[in-house]
C-alpha cells in the first residue's frame, strides 16, 4: 500500500517543503487550540490535568517510537542509496583504468570503444535515469548503454596473459555496476512502506491534537508549547521524507555529480 503524500513533499524545493511541515503542523496546533477553548471551559481543563497528562505522556511514548523507527528506516534507505551510487561509479572508474591495459597496436579500437562506452553509460544515467529518478518514477533508459557497456569488455579479445587476467576481473566489476544499478533503479520501489506513513501522520496528529485534553495557568503558554510540540513533529517529518526519498525533488541527497566525473574520461 502506497500514499502520494510523502513523495510529493520530498519532490518540492527545499525551502516550500521546510514552510509546509513547520507552518501546517503549527497551525493545525493553534486552530485546536482555538477549537478546544471554544468547547470546553478553563475548570474542565484544569479538572482533566492530571489524567490528561498521563494519557498525553503514553502518546508521546508511542509517537517517540514511530518516529524513531521511521528516521532509523528513512535513513537506512538513504545510506543504501549512497553507497549503491558509490559502488556503481567506482567500478564504472576501475573499468575505465582497465582500458589502458589493452595497450597492443591492434587494440586501439578496443580501446577506443570501452572509453566510449563508459562516457555513453554515465551519460545516459545522467540524462535519462536520474531525472526519472528525481520524478519518483521507474526508468529503464539506461539499458542499451549498460548492454554496450558489458559487450565492450567482456567481448575484448585479449593478447596477453595479464589482460586475460585482467578480463575475468572485470566481470567483477561489470556485475558490482549491474547489482548497484538496479539497486538504485529500484529503490523508490523499495522505500518505507505507506502503511508506516500512514501510522507516521497518524500519530503525529494525535501528539498535536491530543495535548489540548489539559490546560494551564496560561493560555499563551499553551499555544506557545502547543506550537513547539508540533514545530518539532513537522521537522522529524520533513526530515524522514527527505531520508526516504534521497533521488526525489528540486534539491536532492543524491545527485550525479560521479557520473559527471566519468562522463569526461578520454
Amino acid at each position: 500500500m502506497d500514499i502520494v503524500l510523502p513523495q510529493t513533499l520530498a519532490a518540492l524545493p527545499a525551502w516550500l517543503g521546510i514552510l509546509l511541515t513547520t507552518a501546517v503542523p503549527v497551525g493545525i496546533a493553534i486552530v485546536l487550540g482555538r477549537v478546544m477553548y471554544a468547547l470546553f471551559t478553563h475548570a474542565e481543563f484544569q479538572a482533566n490535568a492530571v489524567v490528561g497528562a498521563v494519557k498525553y505522556g503514553f502518546v508521546v511514548e508511542i509517537y517517540a517510537v514511530v518516529a524513531a523507527l521511521t528516521l532509523v528506516g528513512a535513513w537506512d534507505t538513504f545510506q543504501t542509496a549512497r553507497d549503491n551510487v558509490r559502488q556503481e561509479t567506482s567500478a564504472l572508474y576501475m573499468l575505465a583504468l582497465a582500458t589502458d591495459t589493452f595497450d597492443g597496436p591492434a587494440q586501439a579500437a578496443t580501446r577506443t570503444e570501452m572509453r566510449a562506452a563508459i562516457r555513453n553509460y554515465a551519460a545516459t544515467v545522467v540524462a535519462q535515469d536520474w531525472p526519472a529518478m528525481q520524478a519518483g518514477v521507474h526508468s529503464n533508459g539506461s539499458d542499451a548503454a549498460f548492454q554496450r557497456l558489458t559487450r565492450a569488455f567482456l567481448d575484448a579479445n585479449p593478447e596477453k596473459p595479464s589482460q586475460e587476467s585482467l578480463q575475468q576481473t572485470t566481470g567483477n566489476w561489470l556485475n558490482t555496476i549491474a547489482e548497484a544499478r538496479i539497486a538504485r533503479l529500484s529503490v523508490t520501489s523499495r522505500t518505507l512502506s505507506g502503511l508506516i506513513w500512514m501510522l507516521v501522520l497518524t500519530v503525529s496528529v494525535a501528539v498535536i491534537a491530543f495535548q489540548w485534553f489539559f490546560g494551564g495557568a496560561s493560555a499563551a503558554m499553551h499555544y506557545a508549547m502547543a506550537a513547539v510540540i508540533a514545530l518539532i513533529v513537522g521537522s522529524v517529518l520533513m526530515v524522514s521524507v527527505k531520508l526516504a526519498f534521497p533521488y526525489v525533488g528540486d534539491a536532492p541527497l543524491l545527485t550525479p555529480a560521479p557520473f559527471h566525473a566519468m562522463m569526461d574520461l578520454r
